[in-house]
């Protein structure tokens, strides 16, 4: 078995208006270094999977901005949707292009847009998943593997996962547990009671399977969907395969794995593990890893500050001052200035909608 990797790269990033925009949206920028968080996802996975095994998914309005910043890509590797309809789809569509070149292929999903902390200890848990992936279940099926990072504070902007007691496989310090239960974004309360039990997981977005095992599940649990992939496989690499894959997106409703696979199998796995890790959502979130979870300032600009703490300023060329102020973010660029307390990072996004509804959202 090869292992592949499927990045999903077609998010618009409305939560880091303004330095994220429709035509430039997160993925693509700088947030954690000089390099973009894309061509870091990529460097990350380079030294286990090969370029050629390397398949980006991503909306046409992007794929020469992909391009850019992974040149190397082969041009074949870049797999367009017709729209952005969650992770379900994307995933499904991927995962039939890499089922077509090899059937007996272990690919590993992972988000564009990630930060992760030790990248050595992060391939050493892709290669212990990429194992488990060939265990062999109850009825000789083979697992769905989610990556469950321990939770280091009480979030509320992530999904938890409740690892079972039942150890499926383990190897070198990593267990493969069965998944007891998936927990949608909770509240402080319940996020603080999850830290106390200590068997729940955030839900990092990453996973790894045997492709044929995935497309088992989609057509398990969505055969209206798995209904439409024998016409999409046949027209893949041919002038029909746009119109196919078109048709297949319009008749289906948007989901995400999650909600429409993992959380309605029975055959779903957690890999506990403890690197560092943040699915950079949000400037709050930003801040947070950062950081490292003190209350310093974190400047990425000409910035004074006077009796301020726990304040994140991004900007370009003008000088920025803060003066008796805590929890802040500021961002300036060009086009506009953001001023926002951390804890309303959420709300960006709808900052973007009123302004698209202003035709002003760039």
């Amino acid at each position: 078995m090869k292992l592949y990797a499927l990045i999903m790269a077609g998010g618009e990033g409305k939560r880091f208006w303004p330095l994220s925009t429709k035509d430039k949206p997160k993925q693509f920028l700088s947030l954690l270094g000089d390099k973009s968080l894309i061509r870091q996802t990529v460097d990350r996975i380079l030294p286990l999977i090969p370029i050629e095994r390397v398949f980006i998914v991503t909306v046409k309005l992007y794929a020469e901005e992909t391009l850019k910043h992974i040149p190397e890509l082969p041009r074949e590797n870049l797999i367009l949707e017709p729209e952005g309809k969650n992770t379900a789809p994307c995933i499904a569509y991927g995962s039939l292009r890499i089922a077509a070149i090899d059937t007996d292929s272990v690919t590993a999903v992972l988000p564009a847009d990630h930060a992760i902390g030790d990248e050595d200890e992060f391939r050493s848990v892709l290669e212990f998943a990429y194992e488990a992936s060939g265990y062999k279940l109850e009825r000789g099926v083979t697992p769905l593997i989610t990556l469950g990072v321990k939770p280091s504070s009480p979030e509320t902007g992530y999904g938890y996962i409740k690892a079972g007691d039942e150890e499926i496989t383990s190897k070198n310090g990593y267990r493969a547990l069965k998944v007891d239960k998936f927990t949608e974004k909770p509240d402080f309360d319940t996020a603080i009671q999850f830290l106390n039990e200590g068997d729940y997981y955030w839900n990092s977005g990453m996973f790894i399977w045997k492709t044929s095992s995935i497309l088992r599940e989609f057509a398990t649990l969505l055969p209206d969907w798995s209904g439409c992939f024998s016409k999409v496989s046949a027209d893949l690499g041919k002038p029909e395969e746009a119109k196919s894959v078109s048709e297949f997106y319009s008749s289906i409703e948007p989901g995400s794995i999650d909600n429409l696979i993992l959380e309605r199998s029975g055959n779903t796995l957690v890999i506990p593990t403890y690197f560092p890790w943040s699915d950079v959502g949000s400037w709050k979130a930003l801040y947070e890893y950062t950081s490292g979870g003190n209350s310093e300032n974190v400047l990425r600009a000409k910035a004074v500050t006077i009796n301020s703490s726990s304040c994140m300023v991004i900007g370009e060329d003008r000088t920025i001052a803060l003066v008796g102020v805590s929890d802040l973010v500021v961002v300036d660029t060009k086009d506009a200035v953001l001023v926002l307390n951390k804890e309303s990072s959420q709300d960006v996004k709808k900052i973007v909608e009123e302004l698209g509804k202003l035709g002003k959202s760039d």
